[in-house]
């Protein structure tokens, strides 16, 4: 979800107010990440953006003028003087694109607009003055035919459309809600979480919520399942027992006085990477609920809300690393779908977060003009760091240590994630074992089956290949760690790899049985020392123009050098397809052996 395009701030907080240097964030995406420094000024931006949509500068502080507007201690000419804090934000109305183009004698909101809020020095309860730039992109919209909405001296709507924009803006505004998510995640914001959720619940006319409190938890529960589903499969530990329980003590407080059961204990008992689980689930789930309850069915006096905007401080706080990474893929894949993100960051699971739907900056304090800055960072198709504009002369060195320093964590990120492969590639094998297996190396599957054929024609038993020598040392690892015993498997080796065979066979259980082909000593090519094709002797590679490919070199008709290299799939061809022999095949029969013996 994305609804807005620009933001600019003047003169809030960490954030100046320049001649011909705004502070604006552009090219915003459906997600939006901000990373720096402590004390850069990167939680202002999340806090400019709640003053604007809640007229709180924090989850219950009114705008503090004398602490809120920016003074610099040394101003200079290029300084502007007025006293007022200012944010401005361009809209991006997508469900009316192209509707007033289209239309003619429509009048509807822009596709695209920007509306401008102005503190003054003695505002009171954060009361602001609105600007907006509606009528102009009205104008725009009609090209042509802009003068049939307008006075006669072209430069004013006439009143009739001018009121109806106003109210439709109104009504837009009105649509979004801003939740502002701190850093500290302790039990007053929990307590302001559940009071917003109570109000998303409570707007349904016949809500089973009205009524006395033993049906209002039951309420609860039903109107909360999904949302606890999803919690249960985020949390994803087997040793909580997550059927939460939503108890109310006191109608009074509603809920903010509620206790959500995880099991048998209070989740305000549980750690903290349990709790913060449960924000972004319930934030979620909020923006779902709103946009499910029918028109028809809203309470009197309730609106609700259509767009969703979250301001999330460092969401990693109380995770660890893989769930981390888990929580920052879940904002990439899920939770933009339903909110529109802009969230702040020192973790580079969130910042290593790439696509077209995706948008980081840097925030950074300009000691030569005592103010925030923020730029917006790219990568080249290298993977390095780029920086739109100049900005960054002066305070290269101290970025770019600390983007070395995320560079090598993006190098862990990959190992992350290539280790999360592998298991999940294991864990499908896992279920896909129905009888006993044979798991060998990639070119050794064609020869193993034709043995079979000779040596154990009746024999109930799969052969696959798992890559490489170090793969096959991967995947018997796994499967001794986890203990599998369901079926017998026989991890297969060429001659050459003494060193894995070795490391499994410590190993070694009555179900999983490394095995190692001997070399064959009727073999003595040079080049075929190495891989199962070994185990054929030597009289069968004879013909050396159809299986090998020769390379020489020849200075004055004298051959100086001399490689070949065998043509493993001709050489495969001939021997299974071709001559099909049981005699070719003697140096397989130990394996078809140890398998014969199975106890199946």
């Amino acid at each position: 979800m994305r609804i807005i395009e620009k933001i600019e701030i003047k003169s809030f907080r960490s954030f100046g107010n320049r001649k011909k240097n705004k502070t604006q964030i552009t090219k915003i995406k459906d997600l939006n990440v901000f990373s720096g420094a402590n004390d850069s000024g990167k939680s202002n931006i999340l806090r400019a953006l709640n003053l604007f949509f809640n007229k709180r500068t924090n989850l219950e502080d009114f705008l503090n003028f004398s602490n809120d507007f920016f003074r610099r201690a040394n101003p200079d000419k290029n300084d502007v003087k007025e006293e007022q804090i200012t944010i401005k934000i361009t809209f991006w109305n997508k469900k009316n694109q192209g509707v007033n183009i289209k239309n003619e004698s429509y009048t509807r909101l822009p596709e695209r607009f920007w509306v401008s809020r102005k503190w003054l020095k003695n505002s009171e309860f954060s009361a602001f003055k609105q600007v907006d730039g509606v009528d102009t992109s009205f104008k725009g919209e009609k090209k042509n035919n802009w003068k049939e909405f307008y006075e006669e001296d072209q430069k004013t709507l006439k009143s009739n459309f001018r009121a109806n924009l106003s109210k439709q803006l109104t009504d837009f505004l009105d649509s979004i809600q801003y939740h502002y998510i701190l850093a500290i995640k302790d039990k007053s914001y929990f307590s302001h979480l559940y009071g917003e959720l109570q109000q998303t619940l409570l707007k349904e006319e016949d809500s089973n919520l009205n009524r006395n409190k033993i049906s209002f938890q039951d309420a609860i529960q039903k109107s909360t399942k999904d949302l606890m589903v999803e919690f249960k499969k985020v949390v994803n530990n087997e040793n909580i027992n997550i059927t939460a329980a939503f108890e109310l003590p006191d109608l009074i407080n509603l809920f903010r006085t509620l206790n959500v059961q995880t099991g048998n204990v209070d989740l305000q008992y549980r750690g903290d990477g349990i709790q913060a689980k449960l924000i972004p689930e319930i934030l979620n789930f909020i923006a779902l609920k709103e946009l499910q309850i029918k028109p028809s069915r809203i309470k009197k006096g309730e609106k609700t809300k259509k767009y969703f905007i979250w301001g999330f401080e460092e969401p990693e706080n109380s995770y660890e690393y893989k769930n981390a990474q888990l929580l920052a893929d879940r904002f990439k894949n899920e939770f933009i779908n339903n909110a529109h993100v802009f969230l702040t960051t020192h973790s580079f699971n969130f910042l290593s977060i790439a696509g077209n739907n995706v948008s980081t900056y840097r925030v950074w304090r300009d000691e030569k003009i005592e103010s925030s800055r923020i730029t917006k960072i790219k990568q080249d198709n290298n993977g390095r760091f780029l920086f739109e504009g100049n900005q960054f002369k002066d305070d290269f060195d101290r970025l770019n240590e600390e983007l070395g320093v995320f560079q090598l964590n993006k190098n862990l990120e990959s190992l992350f994630i290539e280790a999360q492969e592998a298991k999940k590639h294991f864990l499908e094998k896992i279920q896909k074992i129905e009888r006993p297996i044979i798991y060998t190396e990639g070119n050794n599957v064609e020869y193993i089956r034709k043995a079979k054929e000779f040596f154990a024609p009746d024999v109930n038993i799969d052969i696959e290949s798992l890559g490489g020598k170090i793969d096959i040392k991967k995947f018997f690892r796994r499967f001794a760690d986890a203990n599998f015993s369901r079926f017998k498997i026989l991890f297969v080796f060429d001659c050459d790899a003494k060193s894995e065979f070795q490391t499994c066979k410590k190993r070694k259980t009555s179900n999983l049985i490394p095995f190692i082909f001997e070399q064959n000593s009727s073999n003595e090519i040079t080049e075929i020392q190495r891989g199962i094709e070994n185990l054929f002797n030597e009289e069968l590679f004879e013909d050396e123009k159809r299986f090998f490919s020769i390379t020489e070199t020849n200075r004055d008709g004298i051959i100086r050098s001399r490689k070949k290299e065998l043509r493993k799939k001709d050489f495969c061809k001939f021997i299974c397809e071709e001559r099909d022999q049981e005699t070719d095949f003697a140096n397989f029969e130990p394996l078809f052996n140890i398998i014969n013996d199975f106890n199946y």
